[in-house]
């Protein structure tokens, strides 16, 4: 004979275990598996969809997380339980900025109405930004935009003759002409063409031939550029042209790599900190604030440091050695004056060496104001 309390006990288990029963009992399922767009306009920001979640069980379905295969795309989903035969939302955003062209993206959401994930899908096309003046030409001299103001030849052997182009557009309302001012004899510089209407596209094309230039090292020089037209004041710019002249490694034979030199820096990136303010300490702001970096060389022949130079007018590179012998170490030094950096500075040591396996080096100066 069972009494009274073996009979609640037996009770309240029987009840715990339908109950649980229950709940792993509830099952997912959804409307659509893949939703299409089709297409959109990258112009138009965020897209969105909600897919409708229901639970054909028999217990409460609870949605645990959702998580996506791209960052691009955020889901939203009802957080509380999803009674027997009721329903729920998945809400699904895509993030079209920057991703032009076709995308297929998952979603996967977990509960306790499936083993594993329920996978979900949006795909669809998106329709690029059109290009303004304003974007694809942010540089002007007078009203002939430009699509940049600097020409950057990364590395150029001594046998190469390399070319480069800037796009051009007449951004005024009416023609103009595009003069092009003296250059060094390596550097060949055109203008296609040379008059433009208002609205014309065109290009400016820059030739660097090496041989001619009969160095190695860092080349930088600007070519003027001066625009004209009718009835209006005639606008002077230029353009910054920089390149890393280097040696033909492509000659070297197996020997003769083994016995090259190598060039190892203290580090690539040389900070500042924080410059002292105007007024602070007056004889350190009428002075330069210097730092230093190390080049050893540790390979088997004598290392040639072509250049150690930094673009910026506002920084002296000095010191080291042209030439470092097999396990010495050269100290170059950087410096600044503190008054002449008026924002935070960012800019590179350019490092020109005869290293076949690092002809070209750089080392990152920073400093906060």
């Amino acid at each position: 004979m069972l009494n009274v309390k073996q009979i609640v006990f037996i009770f309240i288990g029987t009840v715990l275990f339908a109950t649980a029963e229950a709940q792993n009992n509830a099952k997912i399922n959804a409307d659509e598996l893949t939703y299409n767009f089709g297409n959109i306009a990258e112009a138009d920001g965020l897209a969105s969809h909600v897919f409708t979640i229901k639970n054909t069980g028999e217990g409460p379905l609870v949605i645990t997380r959702v998580t996506a295969s791209c960052g691009c795309t955020q889901p939203e989903w009802t957080k509380e339980p999803i009674a027997a035969g009721k329903s729920g939302e998945v809400k699904v955003t895509y993030n079209p900025k920057g991703r032009p062209g076709p995308f297929y993206k998952t979603i996967s959401i977990f509960s306790n109405g499936k083993k594993g994930s329920y996978t979900l899908a949006i795909k669809g096309n998106v329709t690029p930004k059109p290009a303004t003046p304003v974007f694809t030409f942010p540089y002007s001299i007078g009203d002939l935009k430009l699509t940049s103001k600097t020409i950057l030849y990364n590395t150029v052997r001594p046998d190469e003759v390399l070319g480069e182009k800037i796009s051009i557009i007449n951004d005024g309302k009416t023609s103009l002409t595009v003069h092009i001012g003296k250059v060094p004899h390596y550097l060949t510089v055109e203008t296609h063409p040379a008059t433009l209407q208002p609205g014309e596209t065109g290009e400016m094309t820059f030739l660097l031939d090496a041989q001619a230039a009969k160095k190695k090292g860092r080349l930088t020089t600007e070519v003027p550029v001066e625009v004209s037209a009718i009835s209006q004041k005639e606008v002077s710019g230029k353009i910054q042209v920089a390149a890393n002249l280097i040696d033909n490694f492509t000659k070297l034979s197996p020997s003769e790599k083994v016995m090259t030199p190598t060039a190892q820096l203290s580090g690539t990136l040389l900070d500042f900190g924080k410059l002292p303010e105007k007024g602070s300490f007056i004889p350190l702001i009428k002075a330069k604030v210097s730092g230093t970096f190390d080049i050893t060389n540790t390979g088997k022949s004598t290392l040639i440091i072509y250049s150690a130079s930094c673009d910026d007018e506002r920084l002296d590179v000095s010191g080291g050695k042209k030439e470092i012998k097999p396990g010495e170490t050269a100290t170059f030094k950087v410096s600044l004056r503190p008054r002449e950096i008026k924002t935070k500075l960012e800019t590179l040591v350019n490092i020109v060496c005869n290293d076949p396996n690092g002809p070209v080096r750089l080392i990152k100066i920073t400093a906060q104001k």
